[in-house]
């Protein structure tokens, strides 16, 4: 995911999070969305300690960012014109990456419907 992409300043994640507009709320990950000025969509990952140490953080962010880079083919979510934050709980790590896959498609495929 290109940095132009990526909800980077604690401020943007803040402003998302105020609004609460919530897509999906399950045992691994929320899914919150607002809407931006800009002509693309902003993605943010938040992992907490919760989920385990650095490395498993860092891996689940991973596939979090590789989930939206193949979904971004067939939803077109760049090209929405809102900020989302995914906060990833602790049973994400725990499931496989294909549950993974499918309960992030269909959110992001939600939420494409919900912005249109």
């Amino acid at each position: 995911m290109r940095k132009l992409y990526r909800l980077l300043k604690a401020s943007d994640f803040k402003s998302v999070l105020d609004k609460r507009k919530c897509v999906v709320k399950n045992d691994c990950f929320s899914l919150y969305y607002a809407a931006n000025n800009l002509t693309h969509a902003r993605i943010g990952i938040s992992a907490s300690n919760k989920i385990g140490n650095a490395v498993i953080r860092v891996k689940v962010r991973r596939q979090v960012r590789a989930i939206i880079a193949t979904i971004s083919k067939k939803h077109d979510v760049y090209n929405l014109p809102v900020d989302v934050v995914i906060i990833i709980r602790t049973d994400f790590a725990k499931a496989t990456y294909q549950d993974n896959y499918d309960k992030l498609n269909k959110a992001f495929s939600f939420l494409a419907t919900m912005r249109k």
